[in-house]
């Protein structure tokens, strides 16, 4: 490794830049991390990171008895769940590609924190959202629903594409700087995505929402302000849960442990890189 170009790294990582690491290649396989407790915590967090990369999808597609109270009088009564479905899977789709053509110049560390915070704010959009109908007269409630029914459907499909290009890229990211760690850090990291599903349907069962014609049967907008409440819990999870995430990998990206096996990440590239040194190495601590 060229010494200038060593020292600038570790410079660069002094003043905390090493977190604003770019997609490079790995380091060696046997190039583990020292033996360090907060190193279990860090592992938790990046599996906790895998779980928000999944959540935001499983939350959009899971209340479809709620969307069917609040799109029934809409044109899109009928078509929502496909709408939403395919809406989100293209939009991310699209931001995965986007990460894959960028991933050598945009910051891993920057794209985390405002993938997470674009997933915060869209969850806390819908649950304002979805609870501002209750500030109204139980009299009055069904007619705004009805009257609203068009307007619900933009604000969620508009929240569905922000929450599903911010997706991608989290995705993309979060593996990436998994990577920089032994691969242990990026089973735990898939791990959680697995786990996505699950903690999205017991959030789901613990704020369930009444069928339809549950509400018929109950009559009354009691039912629909008992749904409503129910799905702004819902989202409220969400929002709980993305910050958590956000919260967490501040704290685990700020340690010792995690800066030193950037620091070696860094190391390793820089040693790897045949071309000019204008390449991923330069845009460490752009």
């Amino acid at each position: 490794v060229a010494p200038a170009r060593s020292q600038s790294i570790r410079t660069l990582l002094a003043h905390g830049g090493g977190s604003d690491m770019t997609a490079a290649e790995p380091p060696p396989a046997g190039d583990e991390a020292p033996q360090d407790p907060a190193g279990v915590l860090v592992l938790l967090v990046l599996g906790l990171q895998g779980m928000g990369t999944l959540f935001a999808f499983n939350t959009i597609i899971t209340p479809l008895k709620y969307y069917e109270l609040r799109f029934a009088a809409s044109p899109f009564s009928s078509s929502f769940e496909s709408m939403l479905s395919i809406t989100f899977n293209a939009v991310a789709l699209a931001s995965i590609v986007a990460f894959q053509r960028l991933q050598h110049v945009i910051r891993l560390r920057t794209t985390i924190f405002a993938t997470l915070a674009c997933e915060l704010v869209v969850f806390a959009t819908l649950t304002v959202y979805t609870l501002s109908p209750l500030r109204r007269p139980a009299d009055e409630l069904h007619a705004l629903l009805e009257a609203s029914s068009t307007a619900s459907f933009t604000v969620t499909l508009c929240c569905t594409a922000l929450a599903a290009a911010a997706t991608g890229l989290l995705n993309g990211s979060v593996v990436a700087y998994c990577a920089m760690f032994p691969a242990r850090y990026t089973q735990v990291a898939v791990g959680g995505m697995a786990l996505a599903g699950l903690a999205v349907s017991v959030a789901g069962l613990a704020t369930t929402v009444p069928t339809q014609n549950q509400l018929v049967a109950a009559g009354g907008a009691g039912s629909e302000r008992d749904a409503i409440a129910a799905a702004g819990a819902y989202y409220g999870v969400a929002v709980a849960v993305f910050a958590a995430c956000f919260a967490s990998f501040a704290w685990a990206d700020a340690t010792p442990f995690a800066r030193h096996v950037q620091a070696k990440h860094a190391l390793a590239s820089c040693s790897s890189q045949s071309g000019p040194p204008g390449g991923a190495v330069g845009a460490v601590g752009g």
